[in-house]
């Protein structure tokens, strides 16, 4: 297979699990960031966030893939067959995306090609970081102008949009064995690039002895760039969409009795709707979905577009922060003066990433109402704690439940599934109260050992 020498702007999640997974199937790439110190950390070995495997990934491709260097920006684009663009667009005060630090990276790119010696094949930028549908446009102008204003014509490029679709905790994962690989571009030479650029990962043709599941081809989705670009946010907006969903009927199985457990594996089989994303409890949060939301809202407001669904799911989701609360007080009956355990602080499991995490409006919530909170993480307690006065972090679940008058599951670790109901009874003070945010623990062990245990949709007045 042809290998490439690929750049990627930006030593993110998105940006380092690009450049990382490249390199592991045979391509030269260079990652580049504005931070020195976590570049030579990078070169050390030492990945700045927690990713199950991402380290492990980079050590294995560490022959292929080099982190910042001297010659910064103009060097990488001097040398690349193919630049990616993977630096944040943080939802703006509208909702929609920041895109200043694209804009940075086009700029800097049409400098540095303005003044490049002329190229046998023009540069291929293809934007991982999440734009609204026209960014690969405005990034194509924007480097235009880049190259006008360094005095010259330089090398040619054509901008393509390339959406990733990684999830925090299986970032390695998804990268490697992805859904699908979408790529919008409206030249015929770009989009052949990148499809010689996957073709390792779509045909699965890359060795590895770590992954037991059957290898099957990936879907090359070749289209527009319009298309592309709405394709990751339609994406997530839907997941967003059917989390809430989910969450709204749980939020009637609880007053007529039922199980939105049941209810959600019984409605998962139908191939029509699937299993995923059928959890019911806090909602989504997290550096996507929240943003690509609001994002996509914002897009429909330019264009004189109503979005009643998103609008109503984001509304939904607002509200599961708040139904916790509530059923803290419904029991406890004042918060003054108690003691709140939270079991879990970042927004998933298997990240320390705390970008719209429950954990935090929650907390704030509880302190606001006179409660003293103290939280367990394995890997985000000390990251919260800088993030929230009057909170004690602290690295033991068991010592978090310590006096606990009450405990809320919001982040289903493992450390917190496996944990012994009869121990957290005997730890906590009454009325014993967990409040299970992800209908992660079994309820029936958890009343059995003396605890009064509440769950989201599972029937409130049970047991």
């Amino acid at each position: 297979m042809e290998h490439f020498s690929v750049g990627v702007v930006g030593t993110g999640y998105v940006g380092l699990a690009t450049g990382a997974s490249l390199a592991y199937v045979g391509h030269r790439v260079r990652c580049l960031g504005n931070d020195q110190e976590r570049a030579a950390g990078l070169r050390e070995g030492k990945v700045p966030f927690y990713e199950p495997g991402l380290a492990e990934l980079i050590a294995s491709s560490s022959s292929r893939l080099d982190f910042g260097g001297s010659e910064g920006l103009a060097g990488v684009v001097q040398e690349a067959d193919v630049l990616f663009v993977a630096v944040g667009t943080p939802q703006g005060s509208d909702g929609s995306a920041d895109l200043s630090n694209v804009a940075e990276v086009a700029r800097g790119v049409g400098a540095a090609l303005g003044r490049a010696t002329p190229r046998e094949a023009p540069l291929v930028v293809a934007n991982k970081s999440t734009v609204p549908v026209g960014g690969a446009y405005y990034v194509s102008h924007l480097i235009g102008e880049g190259m006008e204003e360094a005095g010259g014509e330089g090398a040619g490029f054509r901008v393509a949009s390339n959406p990733e679709f990684l999830r925090q905790g299986s970032a390695v994962r998804d990268s490697l064995f992805p859904d699908r690989v979408v790529v919008g571009a409206d030249s015929r030479e770009a989009l052949d690039v990148l499809r010689a650029l996957y073709a390792p990962i779509v045909e699965q043709g890359f060795q590895t002895g770590w992954d037991p599941r059957p290898r099957v081809a990936v879907p090359f989705v070749a289209t527009d760039l319009a298309s592309a670009e709405m394709i990751k946010y339609a994406s997530n907006a839907f997941l967003a969409t059917k989390i809430s969903f989910i969450n709204e009927v749980a939020n009637l199985c609880e007053p007529v009795g039922a199980d939105v457990s049941e209810v959600a594996y019984g409605i998962g089989l139908d191939d029509r709707i699937g299993a995923c994303f059928l959890s019911a409890g806090l909602g989504w949060g997290g550096s996507c979905l929240p943003k690509d939301v609001a994002a996509l809202r914002a897009t429909a407001r330019e264009h004189d577009q109503e979005t009643p669904l998103l609008d109503a799911a984001a509304e939904v989701n607002d509200t599961q922060r708040t139904s916790v609360i509530h059923k803290l007080q419904r029991d406890l009956h004042s918060l003054e003066g108690r003691r709140v355990a939270l079991l879990g602080l970042s927004f998933k499991p298997n990240t320390d990433d705390l970008r719209g995490a429950p954990s935090l409006a929650i907390a704030r919530t509880l302190t606001s109402l006179g409660a003293s909170v103290a939280g367990y993480d394995p890997v985000a307690g000390k990251a919260a704690a800088r993030l929230l006065p009057d909170f004690q972090a602290v690295f033991d679940p068991y010592q978090a439940l310590a006096g606990a008058h009450a405990a809320v599951v919001v982040t289903e670790w493992e450390e917190v599934r496996t944990l012994d109901p009869n121990k957290v009874a005997s730890l906590m003070r009454k009325p014993k109260l967990v409040v299970d945010g992800r209908n992660a623990l079994d309820a029936a062990a958890a009343r059995r050992a003396g605890l009064l245990y509440r769950g989201f949709g599972r029937g409130y007045d049970q047991g």
